[in-house]
């Protein structure tokens, strides 16, 4: 998959940015969120999997664009928090100031994926 076909994956998805996701997680509103960057060759293994289990599950995913991790404090600040070191991965915000790091990686079959997030 090229970096092109990831963008059109993730177009599926809602954008969103780590103020937006610290917003949600004070919040306490439930969100599938998929940190992943365009460069990243495991992220654009992983992507159609995701998308076919959103797609199948009719589930609402966001997409935080890790790629400018080094330079943007508050998207370092958050994969810290949500212990994040690599991507492709998903987080679930399941409640105020509650998150789970399913801890999956591009390997992880669409089963899995609708085992962790279907249910």
């Amino acid at each position: 998959m090229s970096q092109d076909q990831y963008e059109e994956v993730v177009n599926n998805f809602i954008e969103i940015t780590a103020q937006d996701v610290e917003n949600r997680l004070a919040k306490g509103e439930k969100t599938i969120l998929f940190i992943g960057k365009p460069t990243c060759p495991y992220c654009q293994k992983f992507v159609p999997k995701l998308e076919n289990v959103r797609q199948q599950n009719g589930l609402t995913v966001h997409y935080l664009n890790s790629l400018n991790t080094p330079s943007d404090p508050e998207l370092k600040a958050l994969r810290d928090k949500m212990t994040v070191p690599l991507v492709p991965q998903v987080v679930t915000i399941d409640g105020e100031n509650a998150f789970t790091n399913l801890n999956i990686d591009s390997g992880a079959s669409e089963e899995r994926l609708t085992e962790l997030l279907a249910n």
